[in-house]
């Protein structure tokens, strides 16, 4: 299952800079790259610009609150496994994580063998995604359980007729979408105006870009993979 970790790739939240050279050290045994960040500007930038699998952050950094950030990211990215790290083992501070949807707790010095475990749990993370998400153009995913769009580790909630859709875009995605079907399933009418059609496309595509869904002409429309 840990085979798994070898194309991922690990953000660390840290500020110690004798920690983060042991660490890094030990997570890339398992991981693709381990990216590194000292505050949480700089995690958020990485998360911005970096294809990031799952994340590892200390709680105490020097001037802010590691748990703020990971409330904060939450907000969009609901999936995203995270571990935090910390020293502190209260019984308060386990409350304040539990909403949080972590992945594991690692206190300091890490235990290699709690290590390998909450590692493990990030796997099983993985290998149940990969049934409940669907992988479109752009770097769009679609997740058939949350009813939501993802992109870079930004969440794109949607509307009733945007889940229908997508719902039917991703289970005939090697087919074309007749008009007929579309209007059934997303408006759920025999009938559908040709501008009332191509009105609900193009809302589609001013939000989310042209370059995922194909238009074949006087037929429908099929997901470009």
């Amino acid at each position: 299952m840990l085979e798994s970790l070898g194309t991922k790739n690990l953000l660390l939240l840290e500020d110690s800079e004798e920690f983060i050279e042991n660490a890094v050290a030990l997570f890339n045994m398992y991981v693709k790259q381990t990216f590194v960040a000292k505050n949480c500007t700089e995690a958020s930038k990485l998360l911005k610009e970096c294809s990031i699998d799952f994340i590892i952050s200390d709680i105490h950094l020097r001037h802010e609150n590691g748990l703020d950030f990971i409330q904060e990211l939450r907000k969009n990215n609901k999936d995203i496994p995270i571990v935090i790290l910390s020293g502190d083992k209260s019984e308060s501070f386990l409350m304040q994580a539990i909403p949080l949807n972590l992945s594991g707790y690692l206190v300091k010095p890490i235990n290699f063998k709690s290590l390998v475990m909450v590692f493990e749990e990030c796997a099983n993370r993985f290998e149940g995604l990969k049934h409940t998400e669907i992988e479109l153009k752009d770097g769009f995913v679609y997740n058939k359980d949350l009813k939501i769009l993802t992109r870079e580790g930004i969440t794109f909630s949607l509307n009733k007729k945007e889940i229908l859709f997508f719902e039917l875009l991703t289970h005939y995605k090697d087919k074309v979408l007749s008009k007929d079907l579309i209007a059934h399933t997303v408006y759920e009418t025999k009938f559908m105006s040709d501008s009332a059609l191509n009105n609900f496309i193009m809302r589609i595509r001013r939000r989310f870009g042209k370059n995922f869904l194909h238009t074949i002409p006087d037929v429908g429309y099929k997901l470009i993979v």
